[in-house]
């Protein structure tokens, strides 16, 4: 089995299926000729193949994880293993410039596209209020046969376009500009209210974040998330190149937590200061997105949950996303993904931690203690903004719980 890997409208490589070797990846003659960029820093351009070891941490970090992967699996009637066959059926739309067809297929992504009915079908609002109930029997991802769409994380998604208060499903290989999320289930029936709260706080703590929305139609809520590797000008949608932390360093997506061998805070430091435009600017931005996520109680920030965003021949730190209080949720661990000093137990973090942290930044501590005081204050004040919401009315015990378990006093 061999599938065409394309960066935007150009033929990158192809991703193979041998019996010799697994899988493999190797680029295009023309590509490494085109002056175009790697589609990942952890597969740099090169005439050499790149082994299964090398290239499936990318490519499998394309496609959905856990439960999500297996209904999606169980409806196509896939092994959840078949990595390639699961990027044939859903890799149209990838994040990033990715796009991943059969090598019959010709390509018809373009770089941009017009907003149009050719390239955009219409979505009725309670269509989508009809795929959302009927989550557990078809994957959001899947609710039409002719769409290649795809999207990292645990939790059911799809993208889609929101334009003038409408929706739409895109067609063509044309792109998405948001993504819906509906909420959890269950004791996680309040995870969009929970989200939405983190990044409306995120955002009164003037930190980088996607414009947010929550949304009800006909008794579904759910979040709108705009797309910041998409960009819609005068009426055209294109992409922005990205990945994750995981993609980046080469880390498969099941290993993703620190303690099972994925990226520690001094990894993503070290990326960000050897591979970004302004390591200092972009470091700064970094200490703001872990102490936050601190603050509020996320215990489930892990390397898939930072990427970088390559534009405009800069690389930075996209912003902050899916930042929720996870300890809310007394069933969920209290462990950190990714350790604070010498601490995974996220309520024994201290100010000897913090200094660790600053090390590992290259900074000083004063600054990482400042970062956290400063931040403390933003987020206390972001905490009127949100209960004076009106989206929020009915959610009012969220909030609360929120703010009860927000980690704002550590003894400094």
């Amino acid at each position: 089995m061999k599938l065409s890997v394309y960066f935007g409208e150009s033929l990158a490589g192809h991703l193979e299926s041998t019996a010799e070797k697994g899988i493999i990846f190797s680029y295009d003659y023309s590509y490494l000729n085109s002056g175009l960029p790697p589609i990942s820093l952890s597969l740099p351009l090169s005439n050499v193949e790149y082994s299964q070891k090398k290239c499936l941490p990318f490519f499998e970090g394309l496609l959905p994880e856990g439960d999500v992967k297996r209904r999606i699996s169980d409806f196509l009637h896939i092994s959840e293993t078949s990595t390639l066959k699961l990027l044939q059926e859903l890799g149209g739309e990838c994040a990033g410039m990715i796009s991943i067809l059969p090598e019959s297929e010709s390509n018809r992504t373009r770089s941009s596209y017009d907003f149009s009915l050719d390239n955009y079908e219409p979505l009725a609002k309670e269509k989508l209020s009809d795929y959302i109930k009927n989550i557990n029997t078809r994957p959001l991802l899947k609710v039409n046969t002719q769409l290649r769409l795809s999207l990292a994380g645990t939790q059911e998604k799809l993208p889609l376009v929101y334009k003038d208060g409408e929706f739409y499903l895109p067609q063509n290989g044309a792109p998405s500009t948001h993504i819906i999320k509906p909420t959890g289930q269950g004791k996680l029936s309040n995870l969009s209210a929970n989200e939405y709260i983190c990044m409306k706080l995120a955002e009164h703590s003037e930190l980088r974040v996607p414009k947010t929305e929550l949304m009800r139609i006909d008794g579904s809520e759910f979040l709108l998330i705009e797309r910041y590797d998409r960009i819609c000008q005068k009426n055209r949608i294109s992409r922005i190149h990205q990945e994750d932390i995981c993609q980046a360093l080469g880390v498969l997506s099941d290993f993703k937590y620190q303690n099972d061998g994925g990226p520690s805070l001094a990894d993503i430091c070290n990326i960000i200061k050897t591979k970004t435009s302004i390591p200092l600017l972009e470091l700064r931005a970094f200490l703001q997105y872990v102490l936050f996520n601190f603050i509020i109680g996320n215990c489930d920030a892990h390397g898939k949950n930072y990427s970088l965003m390559f534009q405009d021949d800069s690389v930075k730190l996209t912003p902050i996303y899916d930042t929720v209080c996870t300890l809310i949720y007394p069933n969920l661990t209290q462990k950190l993904s990714m350790k604070i000093g010498k601490h995974f137990e996220i309520k024994k973090v201290n100010c000897e931690d913090f200094a660790i942290l600053a090390e590992q930044f290259g900074l000083k501590p004063k600054i990482v203690v400042d970062t956290y005081c400063e931040l403390v204050e933003k987020v206390s004040r972001g905490l009127d903004y949100v209960k004076a919401d009106p989206t929020l009315s009915n959610h009012g015990e969220t909030i609360d719980n929120i703010e009860r378990n927000m980690l704002n006093k550590v003894v400094l």
